[in-house]
């Protein structure tokens, strides 16, 4: 029997490096300040074998030939364990040698991560909402023990990954970044920790607003008191020469969005571009992708 699940978009990365994320809809987690599309069951119902048709010729389409760095995000992957086994599988066989996943940690216990260990998983990036119990529960409607867990499993069992969390004022400040990097400092210090800005332009409410560079210096100065290996991302940092940041202003991406959704999308787009005026995307649509390269 045919595993299905839905794809709102895929994205590829054209510049500094060439990579495609496959973004699979649904998620276990209900976060509170959360704009991904892909956090409802959204876009085109795909099989593996037609999810790895699309990407073929999407990549055939934008680059020119199979791209050799996949990775699986969302929403998240993880709801549909065998699901995106057969998928990394599938990749393997078309020669993709890399191959990564982001995931909110939550499914990660230790029959799924031997699996990944076995699948010979390259990468995985692990978000962490909050440490303190009441924060992580009021934010995701979940426990973080799992996802805590998840961290240690990850370095016991020897898999390549970082951590990463999202900057919220008065939410996860710096003082909570602090007790993160604390914990995975209590594992491993060299763990690589990344720090991201909150983004509320797409939110239909107002949960916080956006950190200031001077709020997501001092969530990185926090953390590097127990970690060796902390990255931010600072949108247009003033000067970035003086910290380490994980922006890159030559970013470039094409998207293959699903038809079904491209409403969806031109209000996502609209507002994008009122808050940064320089948002382009170029896009494709899936049925364009698979009519071209037919």
């Amino acid at each position: 029997m045919a595993l299905f699940r839905r794809v709102p978009f895929l994205t590829c990365e054209v510049s500094p490096r060439r990579k495609v994320k496959i973004n699979l809809s649904g998620c276990n987690f209900s976060c509170r300040g959360c704009f991904a599309i892909a956090k409802k069951e959204c876009g085109r119902s795909l099989s593996v074998e037609k999810l790895l048709e699309l990407l073929v010729k999407s990549c055939r389409m934008i680059y020119g030939e199979l791209v050799d760095d996949a990775q699986m995000t969302g929403g998240e992957p993880l709801t549909d364990p065998d699901y995106l086994f057969s998928l990394i599988q599938g990749l393997r066989s078309y020669g993709v040698e890399k191959i990564g996943i982001s995931t909110n940690g939550y499914m990660l216990n230790e029959d799924v991560v031997d699996k990944l260990r076995a699948l010979l998983v390259n990468y995985i990036k692990l978000d962490l909402k909050a440490y303190s119990k009441g924060v992580h529960m009021w934010y995701t409607g979940k426990s973080n023990a799992r996802v805590l867990r998840a961290v240690k499993l990850l370095h016991e069992y020897g898999l390549n990954f970082y951590v990463r969390t999202i900057v919220i004022p008065n939410i996860v400040d710096a003082a909570e970044v602090e007790k993160i990097a604390k914990f995975i400092g209590s594992i491993d210090e060299n763990i690589l920790y990344r720090l991201y800005e909150f983004a509320p332009e797409q939110l239909e409410y107002k949960l916080s607003r956006k950190p200031t560079e001077d709020e997501m210096v001092k969530a990185y100065n926090a953390a590097r008191k127990h970690l060796k290996n902390v990255e931010f991302f600072i949108y247009k940092p003033s000067n970035p020469s003086i910290y380490k940041t994980a922006y890159d202003p030559n970013y470039k991406v094409v998207e293959v969005r699903a038809d079904e959704l491209l409403e969806t999308f031109m209000k996502i787009d609209k507002i994008a571009k009122s808050a940064d005026p320089e948002w382009n995307v170029q896009f494709f649509t899936m049925n364009q992708i698979l009519k071209e390269a037919a």
